[in-house]
């Protein structure tokens, strides 16, 4: 005579309980090795941030001047420096202080529009050099540029047709949350 063997409801249940945490342990692993590379591949756009910030400084020069960019960028150190944001992807940074405005255009300006609130990823804020003051008598501007991120993040989907800066709403991070990177930067004539 043959025996048939069931599991008990506690071996179900124990074996329920161990797939559970395995699963849990599993999707704790993918979650921080998201979270792992979007911060790696916000440091490596740093280099081309980098390249970005110099092709504002270059806008900014043939504008008004090196002599008058130079009076913009407050000597290093200073407590109100000059200030950009940069959208996520690195390819366009634009000054959002008084002087040049240009981020607050509107989005669809057809010469430069500017970059709404929930794509400032990168706040730029940029200071001369402490030890190469006497730079523009020679002819350039060092600049350093503490590049902070994230700066903003959206807060819900785009508008579609948005064409003002501040249509969709953005949340500052704070400053203690957010990740640091500095840069020098050199502006010839």
């Amino acid at each position: 005579m043959q025996t048939k063997h069931a599991f008990s409801l506690v071996e179900v249940i124990v074996a329920i309980g161990l797939v559970a945490g395995a699963l849990l342990a599993i999707l704790g692993l993918l979650a921080a090795t998201t979270s792992s590379t979007a911060e790696s591949e916000d440091a490596q756009g740093i280099a081309s941030l980098g390249g970005s910030i110099q092709c504002e400084l270059e806008r900014l020069k043939n504008s008004i001047g090196l002599a008058s960019l130079a009076g913009l960028v407050p000597a290093g150190g200073s407590a109100t420096p000059l200030r950009l944001v940069g959208t996520r992807d690195c390819l366009r940074v634009l000054c959002v202080d008084p002087v040049d405005p240009a981020a607050n255009r509107p989005l669809s300006d057809p010469a430069l529009p500017g970059i709404a609130e929930r794509d400032r990823f990168f706040l730029v804020e940029l200071t001369r050099v402490p030890d190469l003051e006497a730079a523009v008598e020679s002819g350039f501007i060092a600049v350093s540029a503490r590049c902070t991120w994230p700066y903003e993040l959206p807060m819900g989907p785009a508008t579609p047709g948005a064409s003002e800066f501040d249509v969709d709403p953005a949340r500052e991070v704070p400053a203690a949350e957010r990740h640091i990177a500095i840069l020098q930067i050199a502006v010839t004539p």
